[in-house]
């Protein structure tokens, strides 16, 4: 499974909870006007972004 960010959901007008949440460093921002980048080699597919995004923006695609 992998992560994925739906940017139509993503507000990206804020810092990224999820990207602060993130146990593996998977995810990152570059500001807090930018989209969360998901480094699919340190994500540990805990799925906890998906739960900490209150705009359901990231998903486990199977």
């Amino acid at each position: 499974m992998a992560i994925i960010l739906d940017k139509n959901k993503c507000v990206h007008n804020h810092r990224c909870l999820a990207a602060d949440s993130c146990p593996g460093g998977a995810l990152t921002q570059d500001d807090e006007n930018s989209y969360p980048k998901i480094d699919h080699t340190k994500c540990l597919e805990c799925g906890l972004c998906t739960t900490i995004c209150p705009n359901n923006a990231l998903k486990q695609n199977a």
